[in-house]
């Protein structure tokens, strides 16, 4: 592994390398596939693989900075590059972003020199809806939901992604939870996996750990959270009538807390849709989103 200093905050995050072989069908043999979260980034590219740890205070300096020193590195001219982010895209550029605050305003267009023909800028949902959805009939509804630091989610229906008036459509995680009687939270708020971990004082590693251990106050925010993720799910296949929901993402490691949002879904989804909707779980598959911005920056390419 290799330590980078990030610019301004003399932070340092670990580059670790991986080695794969793709086909020549492959995404990542054409494009580089980045994958921004609020725990880490991800790209692919062929057969290199770099993973970094992010944070909250993560911002668009060391995106630009770490991403320039991988195509300079690794790319080829007219290299073709896929970038997916937890929060709202206008206009080629970071509209809004709760999990990373300090991205807001950063443009793929950052990255254009001579050696790149084109950049893809995409929210994480959607790039991991266009991944999970490809195998289905063109005219089919599908639903990719990912909780991980926050709760994300990309529809299509008919065949057709949901975009909404402003292309934001899809932002699951500001779905209205009531805890009590006066009091209502964001599903990000009671599901997402920084939130849950606030609660508790302590970050994501030491929650997932505290769950292993069984300690019964962590346990109880996540089956809580489970809880009211499952419940949403139930509620988007009462709404879709999807032919599939593929759930993903960190939180779904955490111990009971899926197993919590199955029990919701089952109880509230209606018997027949939910017979009609394949579920499928994605957490295991770690590059899916980077996967997914490759597939769509090839695709506006064409």
């Amino acid at each position: 592994s290799v330590r980078w200093s990030l610019s301004g905050e003399m932070r340092a995050v670990t580059l670790n390398y991986l080695s794969t072989s793709f086909g020549t069908d492959h995404p990542f043999q054409s494009a580089v596939g980045v994958d921004l979260g609020g725990t880490k980034l991800l790209i692919r590219y062929r057969d290199h693989s770099f993973r970094f740890d992010t944070g909250p205070m993560f911002g668009a300096a060391d995106l630009t900075k770490i991403l320039k020193s991988f195509i300079d590195a690794h790319t080829e001219p007219g290299c073709v590059i896929g970038i997916a982010i937890p929060g709202l895209i206008e206009n080629d550029s970071v509209a809004a972003c709760d999990v990373l605050p300090g991205l807001i305003g950063w443009s793929a267009r950052t990255l254009l020199d001579p050696r790149i023909s084109r950049t893809s800028l995409v929210n994480d949902a959607k790039a991991a809806l266009h991944a999970t959805a490809l195998d289905l009939p063109i005219d089919s509804t599908a639903i990719a939901v990912m909780a991980g630091t926050a709760i994300g989610c990309g529809i299509m229906v008919n065949g057709r992604q949901l975009l909404g008036a402003h292309g934001w459509a899809g932002e699951l995680g500001y779905w209205p939870i009531q805890t009590s009687v006066s009091q209502w939270l964001r599903l990000d708020e009671v599901a997402g996996g920084r939130y849950m971990a606030n609660r508790l004082g302590v970050d994501g590693n030491q929650l997932a750990l505290l769950g292993r251990q069984g300690n019964q106050a962590a346990l109880d925010v996540i089956s809580q959270g489970g809880h009211a993720l499952g419940g949403v799910l139930g509620g988007l296949i009462n709404l879709f009538n999807p032919h599939r929901l593929s759930v993903g993402g960190g939180a779904l490691w955490l111990p009971g807390y899926w197993t919590e949002a199955q029990a919701q879904i089952d109880a509230l989804a209606i018997p027949s849709m939910l017979a009609g909707c394949e579920i499928r779980t994605v957490h295991g598959v770690e590059d899916l989103v980077a996967m997914g911005a490759a597939q769509i920056a090839l695709k506006t390419l064409c």
